[in-house]
């Protein structure tokens, strides 16, 4: 079946997908920055005022950066 409103539907229907998934994206996006910012701020407490400096947050931290910028790399690449 070719008729045009099924057409639009189905079009109307793959916009929707994608809006969804650039939200998805970016919440997860913006929750990662969240994380590392929430992580420096952490190991940055520890340092300043225990003056101990945590391997595990600053593990987490470059977890977290490595992530991002492997996966933003291999987006790129596939698009």
């Amino acid at each position: 079946m070719n008729h045009a409103l099924l057409r639009r539907i189905f079009f109307l229907d793959m916009v929707a997908d994608e809006r969804a998934r650039d939200h998805e994206r970016r919440s997860a996006n913006n929750a990662l920055i969240a994380g590392i910012l929430a992580a420096a701020g952490l190991l940055e407490y520890h340092l300043l005022v225990e003056h101990t400096a945590s391997r595990d947050l600053l593990v987490l931290i470059y977890v977290m950066g490595l992530t991002k910028a492997v996966f933003l790399l291999w987006y790129r690449a596939r698009n």
